[in-house]
């Protein structure tokens, strides 16, 4: 949902909302490096169940606690802009629901299946994949897991797939960067360049 979304609204804010590109590299994003190795142990924690290699369970979760750990430092590091707060929050209700259920993100298989997101669908079945659990009678915090079928504006091979609250904000907050830091739709551009100083208009 995430990746669609931003894909998208990237697209229409250089297109519709008049955006420019230019602008994102003035975005003022610290500890890029910080976000980066999030991403990079969930990926390999993926990986490495897509490819069949075993993990421990509690090293893949205490790996999926730690990338949710090192994206509130990258976060706090960005808290003075409005659209990390959204985001900070998102990524807090998905680390909530974590936490709760032993460093797994509970996950509808059913609506999983629903959807055609039979990569998810290995995933839970392979027995190698810990950072999501299918959901049981036993999950805490149902409502704040993977259970809603979200819209997805790219299908594959549908329009949703299941998702969180916690990702509608992380969603919403990420478009609202993207469409601030380019100045689409006159939102003044978060990324862009201060206007320069010391020169003033003759009286």
């Amino acid at each position: 949902m995430l990746l669609d979304a931003a894909i998208v609204v990237l697209i229409l804010a250089v297109t519709v909302g008049r955006g420019k590109l230019v602008h994102l590299k003035h975005l003022e994003l610290r500890g890029a490096g910080v976000f980066m190795l999030a991403a990079a142990i969930k990926v390999a924690l993926m990986l490495l169940a897509a490819r069949g290699v075993e993990v421990s369970p509690a090293l893949a979760r205490t790996g999926n606690v730690i990338s949710y750990l090192l994206l509130f430092v990258g976060l706090a590091l960005n808290h003075r802009q409005w659209a990390f707060r959204v985001v900070a929050l998102g990524v807090l209700l998905n680390f909530v629901v974590i936490a709760a259920n032993g460093g797994s993100m509970p996950v509808d298989r059913d609506l999983a299946v629903r959807s055609g997101n039979l990569a998810m669908v290995e995933l839970l079945d392979s027995g190698h994949y810990f950072t999501h659990a299918p959901v049981t009678a036993h999950t805490r915090l149902r409502f704040l897991a993977d259970v809603f079928p979200l819209p997805l504006l790219v299908p594959r091979p549908k329009f949703y797939s299941p998702g969180s609250v916690g990702d509608v904000l992380i969603t919403l907050g990420a478009c609202w960067l993207i469409l601030s830091a380019t100045g689409a739709f006159g939102l003044g551009g978060a990324g862009q360049p201060a206007p320069a100083r010391g020169r003033e208009s003759a009286a």
